[in-house]
């Protein structure tokens, strides 16, 4: 048996740092000299904030890195239909495919490093699909590898020829692809309206600080727990209009 390789070092985990160990020590520090400065009801609404935009970050960082690998993932199947059409060894093809398109960016130095360890499983015997299932569950494009696994075990299980179906997968990968990149395209302005739409209570509070109500003075007094509510409630909405529109594009 090949050992899994380590945990891949992702954009998500370089991104923000509220999203790591480190940052999460670092935002409850930040949390508690703001709780003696100012108080624990705003200290408590600023981190919900942080932590929101911490965690959306995230996300978007991982759809970014599951577009990236997915491109990756297909153009190495179409390097391993080649060598399979002209007589190649799915062992040979595969190792070839890791190494032609493991190279470049991130993603694609993940996925040939995957297909490596594939090819090393074949190697020894070892169960190939159950290999690539379990760089699904450390992808971040888990979908994909998926369905090359299920590929891979109908050949294996059927006797069905492996490079019409390594072609199939990489058709279906490729079309599903194009397909999540136009839901999303279509879906950009209902994002950017969304994130209009829970700014307007910021900028309600700094327009009445401007004309002289003070607002702040009354959301970082005695109307903490109005803030910390206020607080919530727009967090609230923010995660919601990502879960409907995750959805759709799903």
């Amino acid at each position: 048996m090949v050992p899994p390789t380590g945990r891949r070092l992702t954009a998500a985990n370089r991104g923000f740092p509220l999203g790591t160990r480190s940052g999460a020590v670092g935002l409850a520090g930040l949390v508690a000299v703001l709780a003696v400065a100012i108080g624990p009801t705003v200290a408590l609404a600023v981190a919900l904030v942080l932590s929101t935009l911490a965690v959306r970050r995230r996300r978007r960082l991982r759809r970014s890195e599951g577009r990236s690998e997915a491109r990756a993932l297909a153009a190495a199947l179409e390097i391993l239909v080649g060598e399979l059409r002209v007589g190649a060894h799915p062992v040979r093809g595969f190792t070839i495919a890791s190494s032609e398109a493991g190279v470049g960016s991130a993603s694609a130095r993940a996925v040939g490093a995957a297909l490596a360890a594939v090819a090393a499983r074949a190697r020894l015997g070892a169960d190939v699909a159950a290999g690539l299932r379990e760089n699904a569950r450390r992808s971040a494009a888990p979908q994909y590898w998926s369905r090359v696994s299920v590929y891979w075990q109908l050949a294996a299980e059927q006797g069905l020829p492996m490079a019409k179906l390594m072609q199939t997968a990489h058709k279906d990968i490729t079309d599903r692809r194009r397909f999540v990149d136009r839901v999303d395209a279509g879906l950009s302005g209902a994002r950017a309206t969304a994130m209009v739409l829970a700014g307007l209570p910021v900028l309600g509070v700094l327009l009445g600080q401007l004309v002289g109500a003070r607002p702040l003075g009354f959301l970082l007094g005695d109307g903490a727990g109005v803030l910390a509510a206020g607080s919530t409630l727009l967090c609230a909405g923010i995660f919601w209009s990502d879960r409907i529109l995750d959805g759709v594009g799903s």
